[in-house]
């Protein structure tokens, strides 16, 4: 995303209010906090939707209609339209859920490919050539401090992820529950309908309305329990997100200013560097 100048930037995650669609930017900051470079950065609403839900709704406003008509001839149409418009309204996209889903799980693939090429890159082309006080000094940055934060940046991405793909699939499994609820119930509420002039007919129009009102309400209770499953999985993200204030700011609040991540100087020192061979 795009800040100004003369704000600190900022890291959109999910549950917080993003901005327009468009091009938005990962700023990296150097150790004074001014913008050193930036990354362009695919907003996860590009992503092409394949359709799924604009076609369950459409199928679910068909199924609907005879069993909003079958309500209003029972007499309980006001108490049983109540469940239905809140169950309806429940109905999501998933696909906004995986969407995100890979987006956090292609930066979690590029935070390790980063990880691995620092690894490797000291430990195949440093270590077997170069000895002494800056190779020591080079060892212990890339070990203890850039290694660890990748790997705490690497973990969030990869929770982020499985949060995300969570949902996509309760979303997806409570979008098809609905529909099918409507789907099946639809031909018998049209039939019951048609005889609901006949007292039998009225009466067992009464008793299949209740027994897919209750189906309704078991819908309507997966929701909730949707709802706060998602409420806890975010809390323990929420938890990690901290977790990385405290690795990149002063007592983990950024008014404090970043930490002091740089190497240290002594590096720069040519005396410090010596070469393997003259180890012997």
């Amino acid at each position: 995303m795009s800040t100004p100048s003369n704000q600190p930037p900022q890291l959109v995650v999910p549950g917080q209010n993003t901005p327009p669609a468009g091009t938005q930017q990962l700023h990296i900051a150097d150790r004074s906090g001014n913008v050193a470079r930036t990354v362009q950065v695919t907003p996860a609403g590009a992503r092409p939707d394949p359709g799924f839900h604009r076609r369950l709704i459409s199928q679910l406003n068909v199924a609907r209609q005879p069993t909003r008509q079958a309500m209003l001839l029972s007499g309980l149409g006001v108490a049983a339209l109540a469940l239905d418009v809140a169950a309806t309204l429940n109905v999501g996209n998933p696909f906004l859920f995986s969407s995100r889903r890979d987006t956090w799980k292609e930066m979690s693939g590029s935070l390790e490919g980063d990880r691995s090429n620092l690894w490797r890159g000291y430990f195949d082309d440093i270590a077997p050539n170069w000895k002494g006080d800056a190779a020591e000094i080079l060892q212990q940055y890339v070990r203890f401090n850039v290694n660890g934060l990748f790997s705490q940046l690497g973990k969030v991405s990869d929770d982020m992820s499985g949060a995300m793909q969570t949902q996509f699939k309760e979303v997806a499994e409570y979008d098809l529950s609905v529909l099918g609820l409507y789907a099946g119930s639809a031909p018998v509420f049209k039939a019951l309908a048609g005889m609901s002039a006949h007292p039998v007919g009225r009466a067992a129009l009464l008793s299949y309305l209740g027994i897919w009102a209750g189906a309704l309400g078991n819908l309507l209770k997966q929701f909730a329990d949707i709802y706060v499953t998602n409420e806890g999985e975010l809390n323990k993200l929420e938890l990690r997100l901290n977790d990385l204030l405290g690795a990149f700011y002063n007592s983990g609040k950024p008014e404090q200013g970043p930490r002091e991540l740089n190497i240290s100087p002594q590096i720069q020192h040519q005396d410090r560097w010596v070469p393997m061979e003259e180890q012997s």
